[in-house]
C-alpha cells in the first residue's frame, strides 16, 4: 500500500476561480485510489482551511460570477470520510488566531517535532 503525505503551506491559491483548493482536491482523488493512504498536513496560511467559522461567498469579475465558492470544511470532511487524515501544524494555529477548539471535526493538530515522523512514515511527500 502506497502512502502519501501532502503538505499544504499556501492557502487560498486559485481557490476563488477553481471552486476548491488544488491540494485538497488532489489529495482526495489520490485517497480514492486502491491501496493508497493519504495524509494532508495544513501549515502556514492553509491552517485556515480547517477553521469551522469560515464562510465562503461568491465573487464577481465583470459579467462572470462564481456562484459555487470553495467550502473547505466540507471538502476536508469529504476527504476524511473517504479515509484521509487531516492534520494542522499546531505552531501555525495561533499565528492565524486559531486554537484546537476552532478546528472542524476530525482535524488533528501536530507539533513541529511530529513532522519528521510524518515524513518518515510516508512513501511519498509532496510540498505545495
Amino acid at each position: 500500500m502506497a502512502s502519501l503525505l501532502c503538505i499544504c503551506d499556501q492557502g487560498y491559491r486559485a481557490s476563488v476561480e477553481e471552486q476548491d483548493d488544488t491540494v485538497i482536491w488532489m489529495a482526495h482523488m489520490l485517497q480514492r485510489e486502491d491501496n493508497t493512504t493519504v495524509a494532508l498536513l495544513l501549515r502556514g496560511s492553509a491552517v485556515n482551511y480547517a477553521s469551522r467559522a469560515q464562510e465562503s461567498v461568491g465573487v464577481t469579475f465583470g459579467d462572470w460570477t462564481q456562484e459555487h465558492p470553495a467550502d473547505f470544511p466540507r471538502d476536508l470532511a469529504r476527504f476524511r470520510d473517504d479515509g484521509g487524515r487531516v492534520l494542522a501544524l499546531a505552531s501555525d494555529l495561533p499565528r492565524y488566531g486559531l486554537t484546537d477548539a476552532d478546528l472542524v471535526d476530525g482535524v488533528t493538530s501536530v507539533g513541529d517535532a511530529d513532522v519528521v515522523g510524518l515524513v518518515a512514515e510516508h512513501d511519498i511527500v509532496s510540498f505545495w
